[in-house]
């Protein structure tokens, strides 16, 4: 069976695609293309990124993605043999001596329990004046000294701070420090999703079967720029409009106000889309920058 690399490889060359074409559909770069059809996987970022990059090349060529992150993850990490251990077990560190009968004696062994109770009482009786010798050994505790402190006292009395539990400082108003920081728990708050909006008329649901970077900014504010994990359910509200930018186009779903927006784009191609009361839009790529005008020789 054929390398996973070599796999990848003649799949390209039969469908005469590049390795530039490929790396701007895919936004893998050219050098970590080229190490994955080399079979180099120490030279792809470790975790599952190696794998991940896999799932996506062998998914735009129309390969089984899982097959072949299997042998990927085989070849990063090949199952070890068990050492086989021969060598004989090491001798015991001491011996306990066998208990026999007395020769002449004709007593049993049962009259060693007699001597066990002999040697438990023995140790009691010994933790027991260890204790107390402990106890003979601590100081005294000091007595409480108290003193007429006259009218210093009743200056400290009146100007003693006030206890640091009861001084309840101030709440900003600003809507940006209140979301930072809770005053009363003093714990952040930057995690905590923002309240549904009531004057909102757009509700967009997105759900990814993949790994998916999203960026998502609602009626022109940034609220989203992260991974969506695979599985994992996102929601955002607006009053006019969404603009979604998707990693993966085709590994998104999105619902609008509870109904399916449909397919976004193939695997693996980046689409940045709008919704609006007007409906779904897919905006079109911008434009290539012009190249610069050579410089006339002097």
């Amino acid at each position: 069976m054929s390398s996973v690399g070599e796999t990848l490889r003649r799949e390209r060359l039969r469908k005469e695609l590049g390795l530039p074409q490929i790396s701007r559909d895919t936004k893998i770069s050219t050098r970590l293309l080229e190490a994955i059809e080399k079979d180099r996987f120490d030279q792809l970022p470790g975790g599952v990124f190696a794998k991940s990059f896999v799932r996506q090349y062998a998914r735009y060529l129309g390969l089984d993605e899982e097959e072949l992150a299997t042998e990927v993850e085989k070849t990063m990490h090949p199952a070890g043999e068990l050492p086989s251990f021969t060598t004989a077990a090491p001798p015991p560190a001491f011996k306990v001596p066998r208990l026999i009968e007395y020769e002449g004696g004709g007593r049993s062994n049962s009259s060693v329990l007699p001597a066990l109770a002999g040697v438990v009482a023995v140790m009691v009786v010994c933790s027991a004046l260890y204790a107390w010798w402990q106890r003979s050994r601590r100081p005294a505790a000091a007595p409480p000294i108290t003193a007429t402190l006259g009218p210093r006292k009743a200056f400290a009395e009146v100007h003693k701070p006030a206890d640091a539990a009861s001084i309840t400082p101030a709440v900003t108003s600003n809507p940006e420090t209140a979301r930072k920081t809770d005053v009363s728990t003093g714990v952040s708050t930057a995690d905590v999703p923002p309240a549904p909006n009531p004057a909102a008329t757009l509700h967009v649901s997105l759900t990814a079967d993949a790994d998916d970077w999203v960026r998502v900014a609602s009626d022109g504010k940034v609220v989203m720029s992260d991974v969506l994990h695979a599985n994992a359910a996102k929601m955002f509200d607006a009053v006019d409009a969404l603009r979604i930018r998707i990693g993966d186009a085709g590994s998104l779903q999105m619902t609008v106000n509870g109904k399916p927006a449909g397919p976004l784009g193939p695997k693996g191609q980046v689409r940045t889309v709008e919704v609006t009361r007007d409906g779904v839009h897919i905006l079109p790529p911008p434009p290539k920058p012009a190249p610069a005008p050579a410089l006339e020789p002097l």
